[in-house]
């Protein structure tokens, strides 16, 4: 099974750097996005620590915001990458710098080999009972811009993208080849989606479900991004620590997030010994 990853990243490069190279097979092609805000000389460091990987390829930087089209970017810059590279991949599957493995390199191929054809995407229409204020109907009604910590939400509401009805879901995603080339397809042929989205509240988390959901490729789709994310701590993902590790092996999950080796180190240390170390 030919799996392939993009990775966006802003902190932390040398645990993205660990990341990495936990993932990376000879069968593995990884793209990396680096938010252009990250300090150079730490992205100097990562370019080095990565240099003898050959199929792990580094996106040109662009400036990411929290909530912002950004995101949304950097993963079609990679898709764009695979694509002139010619990467031949049976899966493509979006992380972050701060997401980890909990399934060995050997498992994961099981898996998607074993579902082959299938994608996994958490997803569900708006308004939604989990999304607040309404539904989360205000990330696309109105125009929204983020940049450097401020949010300015213009006040007259706007019309959704013609043809399509909205979907939202979790940030990320593991897509099969042909859902993936849907999507490059679509971004291809309605520049006035793309366009929309630029000013969507947050729109990592609605725009690839409102792509793939309208689409043929619905019925292909399983309800479940295949990540372990404690939600229990606050508004955003608890970092997970070495008192997770339980839940973590118990979990049926493939991945998890989200880590600091800053904070715990340690619960990485104790995944690469106990959970990958054994090939699954």
């Amino acid at each position: 099974m030919r799996l392939a990853y993009v990775i966006s990243a802003y902190k932390n490069l040398d645990q993205l750097a660990r990341l990495v190279r936990r993932l990376h097979t000879d069968e593995t092609n990884v793209v990396v996005h680096v938010d252009k805000k990250t300090d150079d000389q730490a992205y100097s460091m990562l370019v080095t620590a990565l240099g003898d990987l050959p199929s792990v390829h580094l996106l040109e930087r662009h400036t990411c915001h929290w909530g912002g089209f950004g995101h949304v970017r950097a993963t079609l810059k990679g898709i764009r990458e695979l694509k002139q590279r010619d990467v031949d991949f049976d899966y493509l599957i979006l992380l972050t710098g701060q997401d980890y493995p909990i399934k060995s390199n050997a498992f994961i191929d099981r898996f998607f080999h074993k579902h082959r054809g299938r994608s996994f995407m958490l997803y569900d229409s708006l308004p939604t009972e989990w999304w607040s204020p309404r539904g989360g109907l205000g990330r696309i009604e109105y125009r929204h811009l983020r940049f450097y910590g401020h949010h300015v939400r213009l006040p007259l509401k706007r019309p959704f993208p013609k043809g399509l009805k909205p979907y939202g879901g979790g940030a990320y995603w593991c897509l099969s080849r042909e859902a993936v080339e849907y999507v490059s397809r679509f971004t291809s042929e309605r520049a006035d989606v793309v366009a929309f989205f630029k000013h969507v509240d947050v729109p990592d988390e609605i725009f690839f479900q409102t792509v793939l959901i309208n689409s043929e490729m619905r019925e292909s789709v399983v309800n479940d991004h295949l990540r372990y994310i404690d939600w229990t701590r606050g508004v955003r993902p608890a970092i997970l620590e070495v008192h997770d590790f339980e839940r973590l092996r118990e979990s049926p999950k493939l991945f998890a997030r989200k880590f600091d080796v800053h904070h715990d180190e340690e619960i990485l240390d104790l995944i690469d010994r106990e959970l990958l170390s054994d090939g699954g």
